[in-house]
């Protein structure tokens, strides 16, 4: 099993959506729950 990025079947640009969709989602988030925990 090789450790490069060689799947024809997933882009590299396709994990870089998914890095930022997770990132922006927790975000969005944490943000929520700071405006509830602080009220």
């Amino acid at each position: 099993m090789s450790t490069k990025m060689d799947n024809p079947e997933r882009p590299v640009w396709m994990n870089w959506a998914f890095l930022g969709i997770f990132l922006w989602t927790s975000w969005q988030l944490a943000g929520f729950w700071m405006e509830r925990l602080n009220g």
